[in-house]
């Protein structure tokens, strides 16, 4: 059995760490009511307060009294044997394929390439993800700028894959006020 790689991020939090898996690696999202093996344990034996999949990401956050110092060493090797059971990870409510889409799209602009675009003036929020297909409002000033293409295919939308292998398509549509018109930045994977 090949491990699979993760490593740890500090949150704000500490009694919190962000565990950092490959895409995919889960076909879940969300808060985990039941996870195999000894993961599932520490969190019945309130060990572990909450568990959160993200995209590229489990959220581990202990409950009070408990210190990574203490469990951490438990916790990482429990996480890691269950990561290789991705059938036994239960969330609180059922996940389609939208869902797993819809935070994908969210941890995207959530971290460097949002970061990147709130930078450079500009917004970018998600319309719609439905059908392996993803659209997004640009607004400020990403709306008239000449590079929005580029940032679009290049960062947001090689991103998004790298979380989404199956996207089909990436729109963005430019916000004018209260209404939304489409550009003509539209990204479809190849063959389809």
């Amino acid at each position: 059995m090949s491990l699979v790689p993760m490593h740890p991020e500090a949150t704000t939090d500490p009694q919190t760490v962000r565990w950092v898996i490959p895409a995919g690696t889960l076909p879940v999202v969300g808060e985990i009511t039941e996870a195999p093996g000894e993961l599932g344990e520490l969190l019945r034996s309130d060990d572990i307060a909450s568990i959160e999949v993200e995209t590229q990401a489990v959220v581990v956050r202990l409950a009070d009294g408990r210190t990574w110092s203490g469990t951490g060493a438990r916790v990482r090797d429990a996480l890691g044997a269950a990561l290789h059971h991705p059938d036994r990870w239960r969330p609180a409510g059922a996940v389609t394929e939208d869902d797993l889409l819809r935070a994908a799209l969210r941890d995207v602009l959530d971290g460097p390439v949002g970061d990147y675009i709130r930078s450079h003036g500009g917004e970018v929020t998600i319309a719609s993800a439905h059908d392996r297909q993803a659209e997004v409002h640009m607004a400020g000033a990403c709306a008239h700028c000449p590079a929005a293409g580029f940032t679009l295919h290049s960062r947001l939308e090689s991103e998004l894959r790298a979380r989404f292998p199956d996207l089909v398509e990436l729109r963005a549509t430019e916000e004018c006020g209260k209404t939304a018109r489409p550009t003509w930045l539209t990204l479809r994977r190849r063959g389809a």
